[in-house]
This record gives structure tokens, C-alpha cells and sequence, in this order.
């Protein structure tokens, strides 16, 4: 079976019938064809990969259900002898200990090291292989979606433990909330609750929602086909043969990447929610304009926003309130003053949580050095943010003034390109290369001698990517104002179903396929 790649007209097909066969059923099975769908979508990648994520969600789901169980007699209890306050909490601590000791930690630790071994499995054994003579090469399957579902799954097990939720009680509901098809490959990250919420819920067909949810669908494929693999024949030249370019021709990759980068991330995730809308379930917002940001915490606020807000509540809260960084924090605060110890305070969480983030996109070197860029950035703003307003202050800088926030922007969308110097030519020494030969030569030429146009994109191309990019910079802008979806339904049918068909025909025309061209090559889907 051809897997299910979402900018695949088979898999246009399997969402067309697979809507068909949502409406028609009664409403209290249709979670059943959603999870059929998502099982059938799973084993399009590789049936190989599918007892892992059964078996993940099988041991999660248990071990929520026993945790919850196990705390909820000890809670009745509590209540049968009238304990409140601080009594109750004491009565409860031994509870909540058995739990995290029998049920929570080895949860965690099953989970984790299922990733790890999905991530760094490959890269131990290749170095083996490379390394040592009688190592035969191993093949590691690595599940579709294995970052996804596990950060999910965390998430999922520890709101059981601070009893923030009740547990799912239903195991197969469970695991459609896990291996969802339209989120699976590249996110939102769930929050299962949320997502079984709308999953469970009786959806009736709706002629406006669906278009909005199409609508939705083809602005995502515009962004992927048209622009961002349109951009990829220049990047994966350049960064596939790093050696034989120079100057500002690496330069240009850089910025090509960085577009590449977010039409394919975001394209992506427009496809994701524009598929679920069409049964009216609502995923969680992803982006939200990255790039008008002014800040690097801001933009990390735009940006992967559910990876953002998971490593918030299950990595930097607990991290922030844990006991030992507080015994941290006092310690500082004796032996170097209380303005140290705050600065501390602050860095200590951030550090960890830009450390995994980093291993989260990547398991090699330079993946932990991206993490250290971003953390240096996010980190320095935060502790030096007095010292900054200062310093704007005694160079006599308004910060108000539109100039300085587009210049704010600006600086925000090349400290991105940077970050993408690090991770997209690969590996740290193929970086170090790119670095070397950037700064080699000064060669301004390239822009009139026709060289720029032979590396993948002619012109016509180039002037399609930047079209293209100016069209989304003019729907972002508008959709800060509203939903743009809603203005197209105010127009006239005339003027409504020109704006269709000159979206359809314009991906259809102008996007990227051919030979050469892998249509499965979402950037985020190897995360």
C-alpha cells in the first residue's frame, strides 16, 4: 500500500470517501470510521510501524486508568473521614507517592525510551556499522508520528497524576485520540482531553463548515506546492553540495530555507485543520504569523505553538515549582545575592527546556547547538530586559515608533535564518562549511549573470516563489483582522467561485511535481 502523503491525490480520494462515509452512518459510530480511517492511514506508511503505537497507547492507557483508581479510593476515603486543607493533603501524599513510583515514572520511562530508541537508534547503529567490522546493519523502524504521540502521551498520563483529568474509559477512543490520521504526521500536539472532546461530539454535516474546511485545505496546499517545494530545488541544491557554492549564493539558500521552512510547516497544518474541519473537528492552532514577531520569545509564541505551550505546562512549570531549584535559588541567593539568584531562577528552566527542544528536532550535534542558540537569545532577553530598555533609552530610541517595530520584525526573521545556518545544511561540519565558504568571496554578480537561475530555479520559478510569498504576507495581514474565510462568504457567487477556481487552478498549474520530486517530503514529518 502507497502511503497516504496529505498532498497526494490518493489521499484527496481516501478524505473524500472517508467524509462520505461520516455523514451517512449514525453519529454514535462515526468516531468508529475516524478511527478505522486513522488505522488504515497508519498502515499506509508501513503495517511494521503500527504495534508500536498500539502498544504505546495500550500501556498509557492502563496506567492512567490504575493511577486514577488507585487515587480515587484513597480520595473517597479521605472524604469518608472528613479531611480538608492541609490534613487532606498529608493523608494523600503517601497515595500520590505510590502513584508516581509504580505508575507515573514507568510510564514516563516506556514512553521516553521508545522515542529514544526511535531517534537515536538509527544513528547508533549506522555509527556501529561504520565503526565496527562484524556489525551487520540493522534495519530501525521508527513509527510514523513517534514525536507527536509520545509528547501527547506525557501529557496525557501527567494531567491524570495532578488530577487535571479524568481518564479516558474507553481504550479504542483512546487510541483514535492518539493515531488521529490528520494530525499524526507533523502535530498540533494533542491535548487529549481537548481533542476527544470535539472527536466524540455529534457533528452534522454543514455545507459552510466544510467549504471553510476545503477553503482552508487548498490555501495549505498552495503554500506547500507552489512556494515552499518550490524553494526546496534551490536549498537542496545548494545545501546537497555545499562544497562547490560560495557567498552570497549560501546566503540566499539561507533566506530560501527559512520560506521553505514555514510554507511547508504551516501549509501543512492548514491541510491538517482545513481536513478536520470538514467533520467539524477543531485541532489547535499551530502559527499564527510567526514572522510579524518582534522578539524571539515572541515569535516561539507564534511558532510550533502547541510544542511551545506543552514544554510550558509539563517542562517549565514543574521545573519553575520544583523544590529543588527553589534550594537552588536560596543557596545562590546566600553565597551571590538576591540579584543573581533571580537571574538564576529565570535561566535554569529555560536552558532545560531549550536543551530537549533542540533534541526534540533532531538527535546530532548541531541540534543541541541550535537549542543553545535559541535558549542564549530567549534567556538574555528575559534577564537583560531592564538593561535593554536602558540602553534604548540612553541612545534615545523610541520603541514605539512603527520604524522600530518593522525593524524589530526584520531582526526577528534573520536571527531564524542564522538558526536555520546551523541545522539546514545537516551536520555541524557540513555547517562549518557553509560558514567557510559564505565568507569566502563577495560575489554581488550573481545577481545579474545568470548564475543565480542555474541552480534549480529559473527565473520564471523565482518569480512565482515571490509572488506567492507576497500573496500569504497579504492574507496574514488580513487574517490579523479577521477570518478571510468569512469575507470570501460575503462576496457574491460570482466573485466567490473565481477566487475557487483561481486557487485551484493556480496549484495545479504552477505547483512542483515532475521527476525528481518526492511528494511525501514534509520537512516536519522527520521530527
Amino acid at each position: 500500500m502507497q502511503f497516504l502523503t496529505f498532498n497526494s491525490i490518493n489521499f484527496c480520494l481516501f478524505l473524500f470517501v472517508i467524509t462520505i462515509i461520516y455523514f451517512l452512518i449514525s453519529c454514535k459510530f462515526r468516531w468508529m470510521v475516524l478511527l478505522a480511517a486513522s488505522m488504515i492511514f497508519y498502515i499506509s506508511a508501513g503495517i511494521e510501524k503500527l504495534p508500536f503505537i498500539v502498544l504505546t497507547s495500550l500501556v498509557v492507557f492502563l496506567a492512567a486508568r490504575q493511577l486514577n483508581k488507585v487515587y480515587e479510593a484513597a480520595e473517597r476515603e479521605a472524604d469518608e473521614q472528613g479531611l480538608k486543607g492541609r490534613e487532606r493533603m498529608t493523608f494523600l501524599a503517601p497515595t500520590k507517592k505510590r502513584c508516581r513510583r509504580l505508575y507515573l515514572l514507568p510510564t514516563i520511562v516506556f514512553v521516553v525510551g521508545m522515542l529514544c530508541y526511535c531517534k537515536f537508534g538509527v544513528r547508533l547503529f549506522d555509527f556501529l556499522y561504520d565503526h565496527i567490522s562484524f556489525w551487520t546493519a540493522l534495519n530501525v523502524i521508527v513509527p510514523l508520528g513517534v514525536s507527536y504521540y509520545t509528547f501527547s502521551s506525557i501529557g496525557y498520563i501527567l494531567d491524570i497524576y495532578w488530577r487535571k483529568q479524568k481518564p479516558i474509559q474507553n481504550y479504542f477512543q483512546f487510541l483514535l485520540c492518539v493515531s488521529y490520521f490528520p494530525q499524526i504526521v507533523q502535530g498540533p500536539i494533542a491535548r487529549y482531553h481537548k481533542l476527544a472532546g470535539t472527536l466524540f461530539e455529534e457533528h452534522s454535516f454543514d455545507f459552510k463548515r466544510v467549504c471553510f474546511g476545503i477553503q482552508l485545505m487548498l490555501y495549505g496546499y498552495f503554500k506547500k506546492l507552489v512556494i515552499a517545494d518550490r524553494f526546496a530545488l534551490f536549498t537542496q541544491k545548494v545545501f546537497g553540495n555545499i562544497a562547490d557554492y560560495e557567498g552570497l549564493t549560501i546566503g540566499i539558500a539561507l533566506i530560501f530555507s527559512t520560506f521553505q521552512l514555514y510554507m511547508d510547516f504551516s501549509g501543512c497544518m492548514d491541510i491538517v485543520r482545513g481536513a478536520s474541519q470538514i467533520f467539524g473537528i477543531e485541532l489547535d492552532e499551530n502559527f499564527h504569523h510567526p514572522f510579524f514577531s518582534k522578539s524571539a520569545a515572541e515569535f516561539w509564541r507564534r511558532w510550533h505553538i502547541t510544542l511551545g505551550t506543552w514544554f510550558k505546562d509539563y517542562v517549565y512549570m514543574p521545573v519553575v515549582t520544583s523544590g529543588w531549584l527553589a534550594k537552588l535559588t536560596s543557596f545562590s541567593k546566600n553565597k551571590c545575592g538576591k540579584n543573581f539568584a533571580k537571574k538564576l531562577n529565570a535561566a535554569i528552566p529555560l536552558v532545560i527546556v531549550w536543551l530537549l527542544t533542540g533534541l526534540w528536532h533532531g538527535t546530532g550535534w548541531n541540534y543541541v547547538l541550535w537549542g543553545v542558540y535559541w535558549g542564549i537569545l530567549i534567556i538574555s532577553s528575559t534577564i537583560f530586559a531592564k538593561q535593554y530598555k536602558k540602553m534604548a533609552e540612553v541612545l534615545h530610541i523610541d520603541t514605539t515608533t512603527p520604524g522600530y517595530q518593522r525593524f524589530q520584525i526584520v531582526r526577528t526573521f534573520f536571527a531564524f535564518t542564522v538558526a536555520r545556518l546551523i541545522t539546514a545544511p545537516g551536520t555541524l561540519e557540513a555547517s562549518a562549511v557553509a560558514v567557510r565558504q559564505m565568507f569566502h568571496v563577495f560575489n554581488p554578480w550573481i545577481f545579474w549573470d545568470g548564475s543565480l537561475y542555474q541552480m534549480g530555479l529559473d527565473y520564471k520559478d523565482l518569480c512565482v516563489a515571490f509572488l506567492g510569498l507576497l500573496f500569504v504576507q497579504r492574507v496574514s495581514v488580513l487574517q490579523e483582522k479577521g477570518s478571510v474565510r468569512e469575507m470570501i462568504a460575503q462576496k457574491n457567487i460570482v466573485l466567490r467561485w473565481t477566487i475557487y477556481y483561481i486557487a485551484i487552478f493556480s496549484i495545479i498549474i504552477l505547483g512542483i511535481y515532475g521527476a525528481g520530486y518526492n511528494a511525501s517530503d514534509f520537512i516536519y514529518a522527520n521530527f
